[in-house]
């Protein structure tokens, strides 16, 4: 160690000396420094079961039956399988005929396109330069 690491040493032991003589007891630090006591509320035991009461009617008045209709007898009920949704429609796209075949390769099934010539705009020329 060098003569500055000894000198921090001797000035953080100064340091922590002079901090303990001067810090309270351990013991004095619970009682000095105490938070006020809130009152706390007193629930009689009248007012819970009145809190109870009121909880029990307000659910029993609003109690609906949720029952599943049963069917009817000779009323034939709808099967899921035959069920369409309102957006069936929008599956339907142009082309998708094309989606369930598979091409033959080699063998080609259209029109041949033959592309038309492109006119080409006559060049204009720049004069040189004098």
């Amino acid at each position: 160690m060098t003569e500055n690491d000894h000198d921090l040493r001797d000035r953080f032991a100064a340091l922590r000396r002079h901090e303990e003589a001067q810090a309270p007891e351990f013991t004095a630090l619970p009682n000095s420094v105490r938070k006020p006591v809130r009152p706390r509320l007193k629930v009689t035991p009248i007012a819970a079961a009145t809190c109870l009461v009121a909880i029990v009617v307000a659910g029993l008045l609003f109690k609906t039956p949720w029952q599943r209709p049963q069917p009817q007898p000779g009323k034939p009920v709808a099967s899921i399988l035959e069920w369409k949704p309102p957006t069936d429609f929008l599956l339907d796209t142009p082309g998708r005929q094309l989606l369930g075949t598979v091409p033959a390769i080699g063998a080609f099934q259209g029109d041949l396109i033959t592309p038309t010539p492109h006119r080409r705009s006559p060049q204009v020329r720049k004069p040189a330069l004098p």
